[in-house]
């Protein structure tokens, strides 16, 4: 799935969409759900429940409710709740897009381990590049830097959300580990389009969502 740069660069997107500023616990949001990876001894079974994807459902009704039920009245000022549901469909649609392009386009005598070392290789690199070149970098540092996790649902602990963020925080300067590579299969030019198409269609989500049947 794609790394915390680009989902923080749909929050931007879409705000900048909605001529408006993303507020911190929208931006926050949208790099909580993997925030799952801080669990000890999780399991594709946890990381399925934090991504409402336990099951087929593609007409994200799971996310649906979660917005139903947390979110915000307007689209000015979303939450946590709509960060975290925007991260979600994100995902799906990387799966559907810059992932399935991923996989058919990489050689084919790769090994299962060599295809996934490769995708993250690409997708660091991608968040490195992405995180070197946003103007609006150190502004969304410093609002996430500010948020006050707590208890989301029953899906992830204050504690965990925390860890995630001040992880997210350091990853790019104090861990320094980027791959220094130049991606190949999943390029920075391809990724700019998927960030306008995301943003476009997690607001288009939202809007039909939120209107009245």
């Amino acid at each position: 799935m794609p790394c915390p740069m680009v989902h923080l660069a749909i929050a931007i997107q879409m705000h900048k969409l909605l001529g408006s500023n993303a507020l911190p616990d929208f931006l926050l949001g949208n790099i909580a759900p993997d925030a799952i990876h801080m669990r000890p001894n999780s399991g594709r079974d946890d990381k399925q429940r934090v991504h409402a994807s336990e099951i087929q459902d593609p007409r994200n009704k799971r996310a649906r409710l979660l917005l139903t039920k947390y979110g915000s009245d307007g689209f000015s000022a979303m939450g946590f709740a709509e960060g975290y549901v925007a991260h979600i469909l994100t995902d799906r649609l990387w799966v559907e897009t810059v992932y399935d392009s991923f996989c058919k386009s990489i050689p084919p005598y790769l090994s299962a381990q060599e295809q996934r070392s490769l995708y993250y290789l690409e997708t660091d690199q991608i968040d490195f590049n992405l995180y070197h070149q946003m103007p609006w970098r150190s502004e969304v540092w410093s609002k996430l830097a500010a948020t006050q996790p707590k208890d989301f649902d029953t899906l992830l602990t204050a504690e965990e959300i925390k860890q995630w963020r001040d992880k997210t925080l350091i990853w790019f300067e104090e861990l320094k580990q980027e791959p220094m590579i130049e991606p190949v299969h999943i390029t920075d030019e391809m990724v700019r389009v998927f960030i306008d198409q995301a943003a476009e269609e997690v607001l288009r989500a939202f809007k039909e969502w939120k209107t009245p049947e």
